[in-house]
């Protein structure tokens, strides 16, 4: 995840230097209550083989994916929430091995559930 300022989050010469270093850009459009960012990603191939998968997120700092980093520090915080993230992957995975969107889409209500959990213990 890397900050960026909002006049910058689709510049095309940023775009540009990531595309020379082997990333595909693609936009997140917005949806819900997330507002659309920038994401690049290196190691697909359409035909289903991959080679180590990287993910480049890209936001200004009032985007609600910064959420995700209290998620990953939630996860590593608690093993046992972070072995039902992992089965969840795994299954999703095998499920949708050339579908990220509906792969994605699958990790949503655990993500969000994940989420409130944090929010509760916040607010005691």
């Amino acid at each position: 995840m890397i900050e960026i300022p909002k006049e910058l989050l689709f510049d095309e010469g940023l775009i540009k230097q990531f595309s020379e270093l082997g990333y595909a850009h693609f936009v997140v459009p917005a949806r819900d209550h997330i507002e659309a960012y920038s994401s690049f990603g290196k190691g697909y191939n359409l035909d289903g083989v991959k080679e180590q998968i990287f993910h480049i997120h890209m936001c200004p700092n009032n985007n609600v994916m910064w959420e995700q980093i209290d998620f990953r520090d939630y996860l590593n915080a608690n093993p046992e929430r972070a072995k039902l993230y992992e089965d969840l992957k795994i299954d999703l995975a095998s499920k949708f091995k050339n579908d990220r969107g509906s792969y994605v889409l699958g990790k949503t209500d655990f993500v969000n559930e994940t989420l409130n959990i944090i929010k509760e213990k916040a607010n005691g």
